[in-house]
């Protein structure tokens, strides 16, 4: 049963640096990228990149493109070529991998010089593209049909090439099954907790920031991104109706009664909270009032169901099924899937559906991401918080490496199980600050729901 109480959110500290991945790293991700190119029986892998959709490739190299495109084409045998526009090629020291860095001017933006190498066609040549290969593309999605989401041109010069149209090849990366991206050892991990800790950091100053008349572009200067890049626009808005959840931060400002949603993601982390801008919990004694209080109160009984069926190796059908039996289909249905992986960028793919015989690995990163879509219109009612799934060897060498990260995770575990009654195996490993902590009345962040 859910229940309000007076319990302080612990402060469960944050890490000061930003933490950098080990070089070694990046070779090694090539290696299975090698190894699962042999599966897919590819010759070429081609990793198209943009300011947007750049995750891919920043996993492959660590470096991410500004401004422009980037390509990094991956042969069979290992060989690596980096594609780059004008401003790219001077900026890219930070690359991890060997690779040959070349000049393509039509990744550059309109208006700069082509004078020099435009033409991408004899680039892809000189990096192994040619007759009879088999080549894959990976950006951002998987397709059905086998269909391409890369810039036609490219797919039309490869396809000139080597003879046969690329096929898609993101499930190497972002399959919910087997892609890459979906386990994280215990250094990307540490990332993911520093960038946890700025997003709920950020929404938790927000919420505390909460007076009617605070407008939502200034409440918006609150989101301290810690130096990571965003992974979406940051989420600010608020009304007595929100016909926008996915809103940028505009000029209204709150009224108390209000319902507000705010959310913030960067590179590893999204933490976002939605509710009514209330003081106290008699304003769930009627009305709408009541009517908010009753999807809050069965969603969080859902969200508890979800963590409490979390464990490395369990289906995520199962895990499913778990929440979806205690959801009060009267009330309101679910958005999307309830959770899904995240890495940098903020939606992977996700396990979560009906019947889902994807067993959830040891490294998973997940978002809990279970968003009620109200039958009564209006309310808008959220909580997304982001864990790691972890065996007892990865939580060994977390704690090894990462003592102080380890530590934190331990104490929002606590906070979870004791502070707020929910059931946790001790694979799943919270990694920001308001761990599984709803507030109801946001105009009072010392109210919290619990379990009972």
């Amino acid at each position: 049963m859910t229940i309000l109480s007076k319990i302080p959110l612990p402060a469960f500290g944050a890490p000061t640096e930003i933490p950098q991945l080990p070089p070694e790293i990046y070779p090694a991700r090539i290696k299975k990228i090698l190894d699962r190119m042999k599966e897919e029986n590819l010759d070429i892998l081609l990793v198209y990149a943009d300011r947007e959709h750049s995750a891919n490739l920043a996993y492959c190299t660590g470096f991410d493109p500004r401004f422009e495109e980037a390509l990094l084409i991956l042969s069979g045998e290992g060989k690596a070529t980096l594609v780059l526009g004008n401003e790219c090629i001077n900026v890219v020291s930070g690359l991890q991998i060997a690779a040959d860095v070349v000049l393509c001017q039509e990744f550059s933006l309109m208006g700069q010089d082509r004078a020099v190498s435009w033409d991408l066609e004899p680039l892809l040549r000189k990096a192994g593209v040619g007759s009879g290969l088999r080549c894959g593309f990976a950006g951002w999605k998987t397709l059905r049909a086998d269909r391409l989401e890369i810039p036609a041109y490219m797919v039309e010069l490869v396809e000139k090439l080597t003879g046969s149209r690329p096929v898609n090849a993101n499930d190497i990366f972002m399959s919910p099954r087997n892609g890459l991206r979906t386990v994280n050892g215990a250094d990307q991990i540490a990332s993911f907790e520093y960038a946890s800790t700025r997003t709920s950091g950020s929404v938790w100053n927000i919420l505390n920031a909460l007076k009617p008349g605070a407008s939502c572009a200034g409440l918006s200067d609150l989101f301290l991104a810690g130096g990571l890049p965003h992974s979406c626009h940051p989420m600010l808005a608020c009304g007595e109706v929100i016909p926008n959840g996915m809103a940028s931060p505009g000029n209204s400002r709150l009224r108390e009664g209000d319902y507000l949603t705010c959310a913030f993601g960067i590179w590893g982390a999204l933490t976002c909270r939605a509710g009514l801008a209330v003081a106290s919990a008699e304003a769930f004694q009627t009305g709408r009032g009541r009517d908010t209080w009753q999807v809050i109160a069965n969603y969080l009984e859902v969200t508890r169901a979800w963590y409490a069926a979390l464990h490395v190796g369990v289906s995520a059908g199962d895990v499913w099924a778990a929440a979806e039996a205690v959801r009060d289909d009267s009330l309101y249905t679910f958005c999307v899937n309830p959770g899904h992986y995240i890495h940098l960028d903020e939606w992977v793919s996700s396990p979560f559906w009906k019947g889902s015989d994807i067993p959830l690995a040891s490294g998973a990163a997940l978002q809990a991401d279970i968003i009620p879509v109200s039958r009564v219109p209006g309310i808008s009612v959220n909580m997304e918080d982001g864990i790691v799934l972890a065996d007892a060897a990865l939580r060994s060498e977390l704690q090894a490496g990462h003592p102080e990260v380890f530590a934190r995770i331990q104490a929002r575990r606590r906070f979870m199980i004791d502070q707020l009654g929910y059931k946790l195996s001790e694979d799943v490993l919270p990694l920001g600050n308001m761990p599984g902590a709803y507030f109801p009345c946001l105009l009072d962040t010392g109210l919290v729901c619990g379990f009972e």
